[in-house]
């Protein structure tokens, strides 16, 4: 497998946010572009960035490259990595391409083809000045109405209306009091950190789990977590998306582990676990260190000499992997894993599940389901009593509890406020 890699560069000057935008040879509209060039603050203040993973150039993105509004562009990089087309995609791949060659302060890797307020940019920088370790999420309002395909520039009120599917009470449903927020909240639509913790982490992971469909910036998300920054949903800000064939729900790309609701269950393990480090962590990401962004041109030969002969069509595991996920702790008394399409729960503080016990039956207590959902209904937890024991536990045993559950390099700054609420709420 060669590439062939080609680049456009535009970007002058040190913009504070760059967006990056990926295409795996999909896109029909390219109208992400058309509203992103229409925004509140100066265009100087970002750049847009557009990586293809294979060697298409479609016409209407090269007029838009080759418009400008003013002194901008309305494409500032066009980075064409060129796979055959017997490779299969791999969106990480283009993440860290675009974190590479990003000038800015602030990464925006968001949908590409949705549609932005004007106030879009305004609001994250914003967000990131109010809270400067963070990695903010904005979710997206889907309208499942054919009658906006081909894409027709529909007004907003228009997208909220006939065929929309998550909006309700003047919010998303993810955002609206959900009791499964990480599967109703669209963690993929659009995700922003500073390009330096993302850097610090060791971008986005390759690992062969997320070739394909199932992946996502939200496995950055939980690995900046885990490195200490704080997790926000902007409240006042959203995405926008109409129909168009193959979108979530209908897909027939290849779909690597995930858990039933299309969540992988890599990215879900690394809130168990803690983990900071990508499994499998790009090159160049790993030689960029913390510097500045790379000149596209640089990146141009290493993509081309790089083979990647695991990413060729059926070159893929026909089966689960052999491995035990860890894919939550301490749910209501018990820590859930998840192996060959099978979840399995333990007691907390029973450690990882080891599959040679389970085979030799030498678990006293271990539950079992062909889904997560009917694993948490096998599970007998009696909520209200196991709230009411942690609420009234005695001090250094809720310490402990919550030091258990959060990875070390978040607990000194938390551990205090936790020690001021906990002896605060302690009554007199």
């Amino acid at each position: 497998m060669s590439s062939r890699p080609d680049l456009l560069n535009h970007t002058n000057g040190k913009p504070k946010v760059s967006v990056i935008l990926i295409d795996w040879g999909v896109r029909e509209s390219f109208h992400s572009v058309h509203y992103l060039n229409r925004q509140t603050v100066n265009r100087d203040d970002y750049e847009l960035i557009w990586v293809e993973f294979y060697d298409r150039k479609p016409a209407g993105l090269r007029q838009m490259a080759a418009t400008s509004t003013g002194r901008a562009p309305l494409l500032d990089k066009w980075v064409v990595l060129g796979n055959p087309d017997d490779c299969l995609f791999h969106k990480h791949r283009l993440y860290n391409v675009g974190l590479l060659v990003a000038a800015g302060d602030i990464c925006v890797i968001c949908d590409s083809d949705a549609i932005f307020s004007p106030n879009f940019m305004d609001k994250l920088i914003d967000a990131f000045a109010d809270t400067p370790r963070t990695v903010v999420h904005v979710d997206e309002v889907r309208n499942v109405s054919q009658a906006f395909y081909p894409f027709n520039y529909p007004a907003l009120d228009d997208i909220i209306g006939e065929g929309c599917i998550n909006w309700q009470n003047g919010t998303t449903l993810g955002l609206n009091n959900s009791p499964d927020m990480l599967h109703h909240a669209n963690y993929g639509a659009c995700m922003a950190a500073r390009r330096r913790d993302l850097l610090a982490i060791g971008g986005a992971d390759e690992h062969l789990d997320y070739l394909g469909y199932v992946c996502g910036p939200y496995e950055m998300t939980f690995r900046l977590l885990n490195y200490g920054c704080v997790e926000r949903w902007l409240r006042d800000e959203y995405l926008y998306h109409t129909w168009h064939p193959n979108q979530y729900g209908w897909n027939t790309d290849y779909q690597g582990p995930h858990d039933g609701m299309h969540m992988s269950l890599l990215a879900l393990e690394s809130r168990a676990t803690f983990r900071v480090k990508p499994w499998l962590q790009n090159p160049w990401v790993a030689r960029a260190g913390r510097r500045r962004g790379l000149e596209p041109d640089q990146l141009l030969g290493p993509i081309n000499q790089r083979p990647e002969p695991s990413w060729k069509v059926g070159a893929q595991p026909r089966q689960l992997p052999d491995r035990v996920y860890w894919i939550e702790r301490d749910y209501y008394g018990f820590d859930i894993f998840h192996h060959a399409g099978t979840w399995y729960a333990l007691r907390s503080g029973s450690g990882p599940l080891n599959l040679q016990k389970k085979q030799g039956g030498l678990y006293r207590a271990l539950w079992q389901a062909p889904s997560m959902q009917e694993l948490h209904d096998r599970l007998p937890i009696d909520r209200e009593r196991w709230e009411k024991q942690v609420s009234s536990a005695w001090l250094p045993a809720r310490l402990w509890r919550k030091i258990r559950s959060q990875p070390l390099n978040r607990l000194p700054g938390r551990v205090v406020r936790k020690v001021q609420r906990l002896v605060a709420s302690r009554p007199c």
